[in-house]
């Protein structure tokens, strides 16, 4: 029978799973064994079936080599993924960290602005109570005021009650007291000079203003509407309601009411309280107003500290 070689390449790369110099040493014995004259069947046939195994186990190792490489490949592209996945969560970590800095700085703030919310409220309750505290005493003054003011309207009726009917009226108004003396019971016509039964009811409200000098007093003059026919000095009814108006403050000054808390206008025709186209009208007309008013500084103070 003929004997059929085979031959193998020198150049096959054994791996390391395999010795190389085992592998060798098969081989030399192998072509030593085709060479040698004394070597029977037998054993060639061994030797081929040892390198058969050797051919297999090289094959497998082989396969094995590919897919660890495989393997590798993969484990290598799925570290680059993890890889890059780590730099993101990195990324979102440092966002993060940003983010809660800044909402710490605006927790932060605030904070800062409602300590100084707080502080303001604070500040603001305080004047808020100040102000109800003076809002107090304004109303305190406002109710002393109001009842002064109706117990001097009161004085001064009692006063003057023996000229009901005369020609005097005695009114509360805007928190003043209105004296209203029409001029028949004061003054002839177109005069300024006072007559005695005007001069005995100045007397009478004199008696009660000189007592009380925390009172302002404001004496005005009126006329009617017809044209003032005098001579002298006085040109109109303005010039004649300003002259009856001092010479009520003078009269009064004669009585005891100081001149400091008095003051002498006129108002001519300009205010009238009745049609001027009647006699009853200009006779109303004609009169002296004594508006008499209560000290109202303590009042004024408080309401400029409010």
């Amino acid at each position: 029978m003929k004997k059929t070689l085979i031959a193998i390449p020198l150049s096959i790369t054994i791996i390391s799973c395999v010795p190389q110099t085992k592998y060798k040493e098969l081989e030399q014995k192998y072509y030593a064994a085709l060479q040698g004259e004394s070597k029977n069947k037998k054993e060639i046939e061994e030797k081929e079936a040892e390198l058969n195994i050797l051919r297999l186990q090289y094959t497998s190792l082989k396969e094995q080599e590919e897919a660890l490489t495989k393997k590798k490949e993969d484990l290598d592209k799925e570290y680059e993924n993890l890889q890059l996945e780590y730099t993101a969560k990195l990324k979102d970590l440092d966002d993060l960290q940003k983010k809660n800095a800044e909402i710490s700085n605006e927790v932060k703030s605030n904070l800062e602005d409602k300590e100084k919310l707080l502080g303001d409220l604070e500040q603001t309750q305080t004047q808020l109570k100040e102000k109800i505290k003076r809002i107090n005493e304004l109303e305190g003054l406002i109710s002393q005021q109001k009842e002064a003011v109706s117990g001097l309207k009161e004085k001064l009726q009692n006063a003057l009650k023996n000229y009901e009917g005369k020609g005097i009226t005695v009114e509360e108004k805007g928190g003043n007291v209105y004296v209203s003396m029409e001029n028949k019971l004061l003054f002839p016509s177109a005069s300024w000079s006072v007559e005695s039964e005007g001069l005995n009811a100045l007397h009478e409200l004199a008696a009660v203003l000189a007592n009380d000098k925390d009172l302002n007093i404001i004496i005005q003059g009126h006329t009617d509407s017809d044209k003032y026919l005098g001579n002298g000095n006085i040109k109109d009814n303005w010039d004649l309601s300003v002259m009856r108006a001092t010479s009520i403050t003078r009269a009064l000054q004669n009585e005891g009411v100081s001149p400091t808390q008095m003051t002498a206008s006129g108002r001519g025709e300009y205010l009238p309280i009745a049609d001027n186209s009647t006699a009853t009208g200009k006779a109303m007309n004609r009169r002296v107003d004594i508006i008499i008013a209560p000290n109202l500084d303590e009042i004024t103070k408080l309401l400029n500290e409010l």
